[in-house]
């Protein structure tokens, strides 16, 4: 009988021990908010990514993807062990707690000499998405009013009219307040997210010259938030139909496209091939 264990144990490997961990600590760092949305309004939840982006989706299958065929190696005891303190993080109630233990998870792997290119790069990934997460809202919890701020000066300049704060005077002498989730910085974390899962998955191992396309996603993502806020400063006609859930689902899905088509040109030697 122990002879059976140790060998149904062995028969185990790495990827899927640690694909197992990635699956548990991202499902319990997203159900409130999954749950959430689906009982607030099924239908309009799943058109809406329920209550996360398409982008997010896109990017933990593909990370899940890269983790289940990376390492056929068996698992060893150290595997065994991050295992079950993953599985442990997972129980808890607390997703931050989740999205914390995923953030270890992806240093660890990343790091760790023994793990494979394709593990590493899922470990990257995942890393991107715990900044989407918790991470990048954990930051503007101390930095949202100088984030905000700067967005709001920005609209301000578009538009030709004045900003105190996060606080704009829109064109119709009214007031509009720019908040976390209005802010370049939460969005420039979705595509973060999505050009890492995509570069990662069809290059595994990491360029220096990433960081241009990266750059040139993150100016796209700033430029493209000022825009939209800029047509909500005009009037509230138009801040109720660029704020409305038809612009959000539209917003989700350009922002995913720009991620998405930074990636592509970033690796397409390696689509070519």
């Amino acid at each position: 009988m122990t002879v059976s264990r140790t060998s149904d144990m062995s028969a185990v490997t790495r990827d899927q021990v640690y694909t197992a961990c990635i699956v548990a600590l991202i499902a319990n760092a997203i159900a409130k908010t999954v749950v959430a949305a689906a009982s607030t309004n099924l239908v309009g939840g799943l058109i809406g990514g329920l209550g996360f982006s398409w982008a997010f989706w896109l990017s933990f299958a593909l990370c899940v993807r890269l983790a289940i065929a990376s390492d056929p190696r068996p698992a060893g005891r150290p595997d065994w062990l991050i295992g079950a303190a993953c599985i442990l993080a997972a129980a808890t109630p607390i997703g931050e707690v989740s999205s914390a233990a995923a953030t270890g998870l992806g240093l660890w792997l990343t790091f760790d000499r023994s793990s494979s290119v394709r593990l590493k790069a899922a470990a990257m990934v995942l890393l991107a998405i715990t900044i989407n997460l918790l991470w990048g809202r954990l930051l503007m919890v101390f930095f949202v009013a100088q984030i905000a701020a700067v967005d709001a000066h920005l609209v301000a300049l578009i538009v030709h009219t004045s900003a105190q704060d996060n606080r704009v005077l829109m064109l119709d002498g009214r007031h509009m307040s720019i908040i976390q989730a209005c802010t370049s910085v939460e969005n420039a974390s979705i595509a973060l997210m999505m050009f890492v899962a995509i570069v990662r998955t069809f290059r595994p191992a990491p360029r220096p010259l990433e960081w241009l396309y990266l750059g040139a996603v993150f100016a796209f993502v700033v430029a493209l938030n000022d825009a939209r806020l800029s047509l909500m400063a005009r009037n509230m006609s138009m801040f109720e139909l660029v704020h409305g859930p038809a612009s959000w689902v539209a917003l989700n899905l350009i922002l995913t496209l720009a991620g998405l088509v930074g990636a592509t040109l970033c690796v397409r030697r390696e689509l070519l091939v």
